[in-house]
């Protein structure tokens, strides 16, 4: 046989096995669906009663609510009058003013000062 015939039988027969496979395919999908529509039409058995149960409801408000208290006066006078000018004195700060502090010799003597008692009253005492 020449290899051209061999390769035709060989394509063929895949061919057919092919449509074969699937026709069982098919045949076993359609059993599946009869036998789900088939046992879906099948007796449960029976459904046993159940008596109804009561309704409750919550029962009337009897007291009535006090009314929610009235706002306080003080709450109501607004606009706050502005701060008196003179308590607020603010300097203007900018680089120079920074330099200033950070060079006064009073100024650091007296921050070292204040350093060195504070860390000696955290070291006194027992313990």
């Amino acid at each position: 046989m020449p290899a051209k015939e061999k390769r035709m039988r060989l394509m063929t027969n895949t061919m057919r096995s092919k449509i074969a496979l699937g026709g069982v395919i098919l045949l076993a999908g359609l059993l599946m669906l009869t036998a789900m529509a088939l046992t879906g039409c099948a007796d449960t058995g029976d459904i046993a009663a159940v008596e109804p149960t009561a309704i409750l409801y919550p029962p009337t408000p009897t007291d009535i609510p006090l009314p929610p208290p009235r706002p306080t006066p003080e709450a109501l006078d607004f606009p706050l009058a502005a701060p008196p000018s003179e308590e607020v004195k603010v300097e203007p700060v900018n680089d120079q003013t920074c330099v200033d502090c950070h060079t006064d010799e009073e100024t650091l003597k007296a921050v070292a000062e204040q350093e060195k008692d504070a860390e000696e009253s955290l070291s006194e005492g027992e313990g």
